[in-house]
């Protein structure tokens, strides 16, 4: 079952503009829907939407979350291979290939270029977590601790900034 959206709707248009697939429809101020065809259950839609009016997929109401904790991609860098799954399968075009820090090169890194996620882009839909086949991209909200601890570590690789990984 795909995500639902129900009739608290107030028609805002959040979730379209927040879904990477383009399964959200309707008309402003009134009740949009979910094409259960495109729907990837990804929750991107869920966590923007200020009526209460989405379901998940067993039924939950989703809840809103704030912009600076919405779930967001985290790339591993240690075990990103470089093999470009992650890039052509992200529905916004938020992640690149980039240089791999020299930090990490020179300690037998895996990879001379490393997936680059911009988090402004990111909606966290899963497609590149679901895709990477090395474990290397990671969906969590931005207050995981998980998250703070792998940004963090990152930054020290890319010398203090993290490329374009920015918030």
């Amino acid at each position: 079952m795909a995500f639902t959206i129900i009739d608290s709707c107030t028609g805002c248009s959040a979730c379209e503009r927040r879904c990477p697939t383009a399964a959200i429809h309707g008309i402003k101020k009134e009740m949009y829907y979910i094409d259960a065809n495109l729907c990837i259950d990804c929750g991107a839609c869920g966590v923007v939407c200020p009526d209460d009016a989405i379901l998940d997929t067993v039924g939950v109401l989703c809840q809103q979350v704030k912009a600076q904790q919405r779930p967001k991609a985290f790339v591993q860098l240690e075990k990103c291979t470089g093999c470009v799954y992650c890039v052509n399968s992200c529905p916004f075009d938020c992640i690149t290939m980039e240089q791999a820090p020299s930090l990490l090169i020179g300690a037998g890194g895996i990879a001379t270029t490393v997936a680059v996620v911009d988090l402004k882009k990111c909606t966290g839909c899963t497609c590149c977590e679901l895709d990477c086949p090395y474990d290397a991209i990671h969906i969590w909200r931005q207050d995981d601790e998980r998250a703070k601890v792998l940004d963090t570590h990152n930054k020290q690789l890319w010398g203090g900034s993290s490329s374009t990984e920015a918030a």
